[in-house]
């Protein structure tokens, strides 16, 4: 029984650094981005940044519900078969792949005009998506 319970406290770590390792890409992205960000720079209507501001809220507030209802409905994953540790970490990468969604529309939005604050406002929302949604330990029974 020590040796289920150790490999559940090991799996939740994993899961907890592959959710790290998912803040680390958005923070290459970002690094990148602003590295070109002279090169992307244009005028940009204030009615389109609004829109764009509203969108990224808009689908920060939907990502986080898909990712709050994976978690209700298809965790704790029970420790018991041969796949329980894949079925489960398939589940974090779900949520974190709809968690960043905010960031994706950001970037879309610095890549075809340069917006720089859309770019910022999509990565800490997606960031504070994957921070509140990181693996807990009664995730795994």
């Amino acid at each position: 029984m020590e040796r289920d319970g150790s490999k559940r406290e090991l799996f939740i770590k994993r899961a907890r650094e592959f959710g790290y390792a998912v803040l680390a890409g958005y923070t290459l992205m970002l690094v990148g981005a602003l590295v070109l960000y002279p090169y992307f720079k244009l005028p940009v209507s204030e009615r389109l940044v609004r829109y764009v501001y509203a969108l990224e809220l808009g689908s920060a507030a939907f990502a986080y519900a898909l990712a709050y209802a994976v978690r209700r409905l298809f965790l704790p994953v029970k420790a018991e078969g041969e796949y329980w540790g894949f079925i489960a970490m398939r589940r974090y990468f779900w949520s974190y792949a709809f968690i960043t969604l905010p960031y994706l529309i950001g970037y879309a939005m610095f890549v075809f005009s340069g917006h720089l604050p859309s770019l910022l406002l999509g990565y800490a929302l997606s960031a504070l998506g994957v921070i509140i949604f990181l693996p807990k330990k009664g995730d795994v029974v």
